[in-house]
Formats: structure tokens, sequence, C-alpha cells
């Protein structure tokens, strides 16, 4: 890992250079890294580890990982950090597992089911069935955010008031599903691979699918395998030996 925290290019050039191979650039400039985030740890865990294993106080990132969510996140320092923007807008590529027969608050299985969900219908289902209904979720869709998400309302993350029980409107918000393949079911338990736009959130795509299957669904795992042309493949890995999440 590279521990030089200011690359030596004015931005302007810093920029041009990005727009002509990002790879190329990651590869030569300090304050720019490529992270694979374990499962357990938050985006901003990463960021205060990174902060102290380089003694920098400015460290970013692009791209918030639930804690759940392992893979590829972009954290970055100094002048690099103004290429937020740039690289923000560069679409997503994850590997999902799912559950069906679920159905939580937090839209994965770390949280618990709404006291009066029951289900229209129990697994096993068939896998045609399944891809039938996934179909519709390619291309342009709407998306109504979670509760458990970093968007903020009035300054205060929506994560923190749904920790609280709380649950306030949301506005849906659109958003593009450039892939999406099914690559596994038993009946059961399956796994998704999806090239999405920015914004995009993908327990909800999961959660969607569970509502329009009739019995439910929950995200089991999701690995962030690439943002654009970075791929996870060759990240920087963080020891979290001794690590243990904070108490809310």
């Amino acid at each position: 890992m590279r521990h030089e925290p200011e690359p030596s290019l004015p931005f302007s050039e810093l920029k041009a250079e990005f727009d002509r191979d990002p790879l190329a650039l990651c590869r030569r400039v300090p304050g720019l890294w490529l992270i694979d985030k374990p499962s357990g740890p938050s985006s901003h865990d990463v960021v205060a580890r990174m902060r102290k294993l380089l003694g920098i106080r400015r460290v970013g990132h692009a791209g918030t990982l639930d804690p759940l969510a392992s893979g590829l996140l972009i954290v970055m320092a100094g002048n690099a950090s103004r290429l937020f923007d740039s690289i923000q807008v560069f679409p997503k590529t994850y590997v999902a597992d799912f559950r069906l027969g679920e159905k939580t608050g937090s839209q994965d299985t770390t949280g618990s089911p709404p006291p009066d969900w029951r289900p229209a219908r129990e697994p096993p289902l068939e896998l045609g069935e399944v891809e039938a209904a996934v179909a519709p979720f390619r291309g342009d869709v709407a998306q109504i955010p979670p509760m458990h998400s970093a968007l903020k309302r009035n300054g205060v993350p929506l994560y923190r008031l749904a920790r609280r029980g709380e649950t306030v409107e949301r506005a849906s918000r659109k958003a593009t599903v450039h892939s999406l393949e099914l690559l596994g079911f038993d009946g059961r338990d399956g796994r998704l691979e999806m090239r999405v736009s920015s914004g995009f959130y993908v327990r909800t795509l999961i959660d969607d699918l569970g509502d329009a299957l009739g019995c439910g669904a929950v995200t089991a795992g999701l690995r962030r395998t690439a943002i654009g042309p970075f791929g996870v493949d060759g990240a920087d890995r963080i020891d979290f030996a001794g690590w243990r999440p904070p108490s809310s």
C-alpha cells in the first residue's frame, strides 16, 4: 500500500490523465487506493483505519458499501479526493446472494421481519418463474431508497433513524440496471450478478423481487467486484484483526 498523501500533478493535469486512463493513474498517483473491504466493517471504519495507518486526517471514499457487503472501495486522500465526482458516476458491478421466503426491515439477513408481514406463498419456487420475475428489473427502474441507507434527512443518515425505530417518507429515485443475470437458484437461495448505475440499491432490488414473487426475499451476501474500469482483483486488503463493531 502506498503511503504518500499528495499527488504531484496539478488537478487540471490529474483530471485530464484520469479521463484518458483511470487505471494507469490509479497505479501511479499516490493518494488513490483500491481497497477490498471485508464483510463486517463499514466504509467509514475502512476510512478510519486508513487514517490511522497513513497518518492522514483528510481521507474519503467513493461508493459506500454496507457493513454486510464486501468488495471494492475506492479511497482517496489529498488532491486525488477531487476525483470523487468523476469516480462516482461510474457504473458498479455486484454479485448478490438472496434468499426467498423472508422479509426484513433492513432488506437483508441482519434485520427483523415486519410484525404484520405474512408471505402470500412459500418457497421452493421454480427456476423459470424466478427468471421471468428478474427480467422486468433490467433497464431503467425506480427505487425507494431503504431506511437502512446513508442518505440523510435533515443532516441525519437514514440508518440512524432506522436504528431508533423511525421511518420517514422517501422519494422514489431513478436508476439504470445495465445488466442483470441469475447465476444460480436452488428453489430458495440464488445468486445474481448485475451492473448498475450510481445510486442503485441492490438490497432494494432483491426486496422488490421478493414482493413480485409473493414470497419475500432478503440479501444474504453482497460483493462489489468493479467500479467502472476498476476491479477488485489485486486491490489492497486492510488488517481488521481485533476489530469490533461500534455500539449503536
